[in-house]
């Protein structure tokens, strides 16, 4: 009987020792990114981060699984993630992670992109885990504008072509251009450079022609995604060899100064009233084509300084002016955004957006 009882106290022990072993197993290897022990990430483990993040009561070093950015730290923008995790619209929560963190915008931005699956209505909104573009048309004064707001995770999604598809390789319409880029998005012309080879020329990498003019505001993108807009006699061949650049273009002016202000005086002699075309930047990864749609009475055009004013309106921290006039073309798939003046011209170059391809 004491043998019966002895060996009942133990097994009772043993129960016990397993009733509260298995919490404490589950607290030291949740699943990944559930904080409410259901085994999967739902809204109320978004509220449950939400919570923890207010009181501090969560660490990267404690609990990286919840990093759903991986950007090193958890904060609000990981319930962001576990909410649009929990809504569908994030296939793959890891996967997820790895494109945030690698990518050119800053994590915060990642909802502007989709994670399921291409949406394309050809007209140029378009949005893919790499790309994301919407179009939109407003009037200023007494001109409509066209703009497409652009983010990009890889700089390599924004490419130039020349036409004849090769540096001078002569002109074609922007359109021509555009269906040669495989997987193209959106497009704007860009800086007829085959008109003025003054330099540099730096196409996608590639420099064409390294001679610095000192006569010209000169736009520049980096591999990093920033874009520079250098006035003229500022930029020095020994500098630009340092900047790793991705793009540049010799046309201009600058439009904005330093605090992303509207300016009053500007390099160019093409100041009157014209269709304008814009490459506005806002940050490494988000970026503008702006057109503005001139010499008809639907649409007068800008002059240089209203131009200025719009690109600042608009937000822009740095905008570069592009060839204007017949040459400025906004052009998605199912063709021109904008109203090209007569239809546009033949140029001998374009700025592309393209998504790309897995592997």
């Amino acid at each position: 009987m004491m043998k019966t009882t002895r060996m009942l106290k133990a097994a009772l022990i043993f129960c016990s020792l397993l009733v509260f072993a298995a919490p404490a197993q589950a607290e030291e290897s949740p699943a990944y990114g559930d904080l409410t022990g259901d085994g999967m990430i739902g809204a109320a483990d978004a509220a449950a981060l939400l919570r923890g993040v207010a009181f501090g009561r969560l660490s990267e070093q404690t609990r990286p699984d919840l990093d759903f950015t991986k950007n090193g730290q958890i904060d609000k923008t990981d319930a962001r993630a576990a909410l649009l995790y929990a809504c569908g619209g994030i296939e793959d929560i890891i996967a997820f992670g790895e494109r945030v963190a690698s990518g050119l915008c800053d994590e915060r931005l990642f909802d502007r992109f989709s994670y399921t699956g291409i949406q394309n209505d050809r007209l140029g909104n378009y949005r893919s885990e790499n790309v994301a573009v919407t179009i939109s048309s407003g009037r200023s004064g007494t001109s409509n504008y066209h703009l497409a707001d652009i983010y990009l995770q890889d700089i390599t999604s924004f490419i130039t072509a020349f036409g004849g598809g090769a540096f001078g390789g002569g002109t074609e319409t922007v359109r021509s251009m555009f269906e040669s880029v495989p997987d193209a998005v959106v497009a704007l012309n860009g800086d007829f450079y085959s008109l003025h080879i003054y330099g540099p020329v730096i196409r996608n990498g590639v420099t064409y022609e390294g001679h610095v003019s000192n006569a010209w505001d000169i736009g520049v993108l980096l591999t990093s995604g920033e874009l520079l807009t250098c006035p003229y006699r500022t930029l020095t061949k020994e500098a630009l060899a340092e900047m790793d650049a991705y793009q540049t273009w010799v046309f201009g002016p600058a439009l904005l100064d330093e605090q992303g202000h509207a300016k009053t005086s500007f390099r160019s002699w093409v100041t009157p009233t014209n269709p304008r075309s814009v490459l506005g930047y806002y940050e490494p990864g988000h970026y503008a084509f702006l057109t503005v749609d001139g010499r008809s009475s639907e649409s007068k055009g800008m002059t240089m300084q209203q131009l200025s004013q719009l690109c600042e309106d608009l937000g822009f921290a740095r905008a570069y002016n592009l060839d204007g006039g017949q040459s400025s073309v906004l052009m998605a798939q199912n063709g021109a955004i904008n109203d090209p003046y007569r239809g546009g011209r033949a140029t001998s170059d374009i700025l592309v957006i393209r998504d790309l391809q897995p592997g």
